[in-house]
This record gives C-alpha cells, structure tokens and sequence, in this order.
C-alpha cells in the first residue's frame, strides 16, 4: 500500500513539475480594447476653401469619432485591428450618405469644399439625421499581425538577434522619424522588421507599398491600361541612444512610382508647363504618341467658358501612364535631447531625385517627355524649457522651394514627404496647421500644409512660440503664435495658391503666345501670424475637455487675382478664424 501510495506521490510531483513549462508554451489568448470617443464641434470663417480674398464660406458643425484598437494576443505574438467612424450630426447634402440604405456616394452638398461622401464634412463617413440609422460607416485603419522574425522561439531561431516583423496594414509610428509627420506618418500597407541588436541599438527596416499592380495590369498600349503601376518605399532607420537622454533616428528612404501616384506622396502643384496643368494629374503621364500636337508656344490653343486650361486630347486612362517613373531619396536625421529642464528636437533631411512627365514645348513644336530633376531640404527644429508648471517652447522650420516662373517640369526644390496624413505643425496652430478639429486647419481642404510641408510650390519658413502653464495637474492653458512665410516669393495674381483649389482663370492663353499673367514673378512671402488660445481640463478619470480658439492675421500673400471680364482683378486677403471645443473618452 505504501509503495502504491508512494508512486501516485511522486507521480503527481512530476505532473506538478511539469505543468509550468507546458503553460508556459501556450499561453492563454488574451483581448484587449483600447481607443477613444470624441465629441468635437468647431465653427469659423475664410479659410474652409483656401482662398482667403472671398470670405464667404463659414460654418458651424459637430461630429462624432469612435477609434477603437482592439488586440488579440498569445503570447508575444499578436495581431490588431483598427476601426474609424467619422458621423456628422445632421444631414448636410442632398441625401445623408451610409450604405446600403443611405445611398453612399452619391452627389450632394458643396463637394468641392466639404469633400465628403453625399456633402458631408471633409473626412467623415456620414450624417445623423433623424432617426439616424446610418449603415456602413466602418473604416478599416489597421489590420495587422506581429510575430517574432528571429531569436528565441522565432520563425528563424538561428539568428540571436531578436526581430519582431509586423504585416498588414499598420501605423508609421516612429519607423520614419520621432516628431509628428516629419516624413512619414498614418498608415500603409506593407511590412516592418523591428531589430534590437543591443538595448541601446535599433532598426526599423520598413517596405511601404503604396499601389500595386495585379497580373495581367501591365499588358497592352501604356496609355491605355488603367493599372496606376508599382508604386513602393523602402525606409530604413536606426534608432541609436548613445547615451540616456538622447536619441538619434538616422533616416534613408528610397520612394518609386509609375505615373500618377498617391497625393500624399506627390504634391499636386499646379504648373503651366506640364500637360494637364498639374504635377500629379493624368495629363502629365500621357504616353506622347497618342496626342494630337496641339500645343504652341506655352500653352494649349483653347481653354474652357471659365479660362482654365483644356486637357490636351488623347486616350490617356485616368491614372495616367505607368512607363512614367519617378525615384526619390532622402537621407537625414530625427533626433531628440533631454537634459534636465531643457529640450532639443532637431530634425534635418536632404532630398533628391528625377521624374519623367508630359510637358509642354517652348518653341511651338507640341508636347513630349520631359526628365526633372529634384533637390530640396528641411531643417526643423522645437526648444523646449520647463520650470515647474511652466512648459516654453520655441520653433524653427525652414524649407526651400521653387520660383512663381520655374517650370516644374523640369526641376523641383519644394520637400515631398512620404505621408504626413494632415498632421504637420498639429499643435502649433488650428488654422494653418491641424488643432483639436482635426478635421479642418492648414489653410484648405486636401493638398493644404498640413499635408505638405511647404506653401505650394514655395517651400516653408516658419518661427512659433508655444507657452503651456500647468494651472493645477488637471488643468492646463495654453497660447501659441506662429508667424508663417514661403521661402520664395509667392504670385498672387493666380487664383488660389493652394494646389487643390488653384486655378488658371487669372491669364490670357491666345493660341501660339505664351502670353500670361500668372507665374511669371513672386510679390509676397508673408502668409500671416496666427494666434491660439487653448485649454484643457482633465475633469473625469481619462476623460479631457478641449477649448480651442484661433485668429489668423492674413499676410499679403494670400492676396488673389481674378480674370474677370478681360481685366486683372486684384482681391486683398481677409483674416481668418476659428474656435472648437472637443470632449474625448481615452479607454
């Protein structure tokens, strides 16, 4: 009996002994939510559309976003899916939009300034009329799987170095640059090795995948396909702390695309030069062969009841030609330096490249393929001192760019980033730059300077002081000026300098004279100083209430002019506001 009572002992000693390793083998799967509701309203005047000569567009609107983040892990493996939904309250076009019984996409509202599904506001998905009922509304922002590349228990365990790979669709993060959309921001599709070669020693080895091309794409006439080609960057950048407080984010990043590519990564500048008058449109990868030659001198022979340029004919597909290619390089330096009460936030990258587009002649011959070259740079520095409640910071952003009369189409000196997702200068304003209301600053709708660095095509010098005083650890107030001018000289007889909104309503195109009256000499570089005002009160466990308002004192280049009835009109620029208040729910 002893000797049987011994044996089930031991044996369940044993079984004891080994039950902690297999545990640890097969951990439990574990689901975490995480995200935020925010309730924002916001109201303003005369900078909705970009032109700030007519100050007719204001508004007053409200919307809801729901953000979750929900992780399934086991383990250190784990895989994320991001959700979005953007409402406004109220309809505010022809139809309230959602899908399928919502009738999403159709026309209604003022499309070319809100921008949104049916009229709603720029960046939602829908409206809460009566009855809401609002079907369809989920965007997918993030969908992807983490898992250990090399080291221990890794798919190649061979190799020490411990590798976490993430695939899917996955936020930049800091896999570009530690400040706010330096170069590359959002989200993207693709995938990120993450290598820790010492605690102090780091790389993010990323390749972005912007637009791809499925089989079958690439066969027939170029013009004529209606693939957009392959569109791909690949960024590396190590992450290297020399010693505690500083941390240097070394950057290269290669970016390759056919044709017309993503707006976010190509600004969309207008140019008098290029077929189709912009840098990313498809007139500008037209193939040659199949366009009648009729262009003479500067510009195209005819233009439309409004004055604007007439697409040169041909049978170009909507994305243009792939066998178009542009390759771009930037190398540089993100780096952040903490010692004591004092902050340093350097940022500095150099770019350059070429590109091929459609152009027009100069001698009156036609059109044909024209090889630019690009060079740009940006130095981006934030200073920072705190003495107990008090938080000084001071900024420097300079960045070069073109001349009103260069053609573009033969070089550009403006900085094109990867994908700053309408996030540059977040903070530091809410009318030139993105404020509480996300969802309106940089000075316009889409192709704005919160989604290019630079003012158009004539780069950026900005100087901002941000002075926040820590009333009680609940309760913060803050103020912000931020005076903003171009590195070059803007022309304010065209229309509305902003890409997405210019136009060539302002010049005179005779067929066979290069005859016009914009782009041709820069008058201004005084865009305006802004003024801020904010607040933010902590009075629930994660729970903020944000006050925000904004005064834009418009500088003279923002001024316009108009082509209207055979003379030159000249429109002063008129100053600007903006106030919001927003209520978020971390969890």
């Amino acid at each position: 009996m002893r000797r049987v009572l011994f044996a089930a002992v031991f044996a369940f000693v044993i079984v004891a002994m080994l039950a902690p390793p297999v545990l640890a083998q097969a951990p439990a799967p574990k689901v975490t939510i995480t995200g935020l509701f925010d309730q924002v309203t916001s109201g303003g005047r005369n900078f909705y559309d970009g032109n700030y000569s007519r100050d007719g567009d204001r508004e007053w609107v409200a919307r809801t976003r729901f953000r979750p983040d929900i992780e399934f892990a086991v383990g250190r493996t784990k895989a994320v899916l991001g959700i979005e939904i953007d409402i406004q309250y109220g309809q505010t076009g022809a139809n309230d939009s959602g899908f399928p019984g919502n009738n999403s996409g159709n026309a209604g509202g003022n499309g070319s300034i809100g921008g949104g599904p049916a009229g709603g506001k720029f960046g939602t998905n829908g409206n809460f009329d009566i009855n809401t009922d609002v079907g369809g509304m989920f965007e997918i922002k993030w969908m992807y799987t983490e898992f250990d590349l090399t080291g221990k228990d890794s798919i190649l365990p061979f190799i020490p170095v411990l590798t976490v790979a993430r695939a899917g669709g996955q936020p930049f993060g800091t896999i570009a640059n530690y400040k706010q959309s330096a170069y590359a921001s959002g989200d993207f599709g693709g995938v990120d090795l993450y290598t820790t070669v010492t605690p102090d020693i780091k790389n993010h080895l990323a390749w972005v995948i912007s637009e791809d091309q499925l089989a079958g794409s690439n066969r027939g006439i170029p013009n004529q396909r209606f693939t957009r080609g392959e569109d791909w960057a690949l960024i590396v950048s190590p992450e290297i702390t020399p010693f505690k407080g500083l941390d240097l984010k070394p950057l290269f990043s290669y970016f390759h695309a056919d044709g017309v590519t993503n707006r976010a990564s190509r600004n969309n500048t207008t140019n008098f030069m290029t077929v189709g008058g912009a840098m990313n449109g498809a007139g500008a990868y037209c193939n040659t062969n199949t366009l009648a030659p009729t262009v003479t001198g500067f510009a195209p022979a005819t233009t439309n009841a409004a004055g604007a340029l007439v697409s040169t004919p041909g049978a170009c597909a909507n994305a243009g030609d792939p066998t178009y290619h542009e390759n771009r390089y930037t190398v540089g330096l993100d780096a952040r330096w903490r010692l004591g009460p004092f902050g340093l936030d350097p940022t500095v990258y150099y770019q350059w490249g070429s590109y091929t587009t459609q152009a027009l002649s100069t001698n009156g011959s036609g059109i044909g393929r024209a090889d630019g070259d690009a060079m740009a740079w940006l130095v981006d520095i934030i200073g920072s001192f705190q003495v107990g409640p008090l938080l000084v910071e001071l900024r420097g952003t300079y960045s070069p760019g073109n001349k009103a009369h260069d053609n573009l189409s033969l070089s550009k000196r403006y900085f094109e980033p990867l994908d700053l997702d309408s996030g540059w200068y977040t903070g530091w304003g809410a009318i030139l730059a993105g404020g509480i209301d996300y969802f309106n600053g940089g000075g316009g709708p889409s192709n704005s300077m919160a989604t290019n660095i630079g003012y158009d095509r004539y780069g950026t010098a900005r100087a901002a002081a941000r002075v926040t005083y820590n009333v009680t650890p609940a309760l913060a107030v803050y103020f912000v000026v931020t005076p903003t001018f171009s590195a070059e000289k803007v022309d304010t007889n065209s229309t509305v300098v902003l890409a997405a909104q210019q136009t060539y309503t302002n010049r005179t195109t005779p067929a066979g004279a290069p005859a016009q009256t914009g782009f041709l000499k820069g008058d201004s570089r005084y865009i305006g100083t802004e003024l801020n005002v904010g607040t933010t009160w902590r009075f629930a466990p994660n729970t903020a209430l944000d006050l925000q308002g904004a005064y834009l004192s418009a500088g003279s280049a923002l001024n316009t002019g108009e082509f209207l009835n055979g003379s030159l009109v000249q429109r002063d620029a008129n100053d600007a506001y903006t106030l919001a208040a927003r209520v978020r729910l971390a969890f």
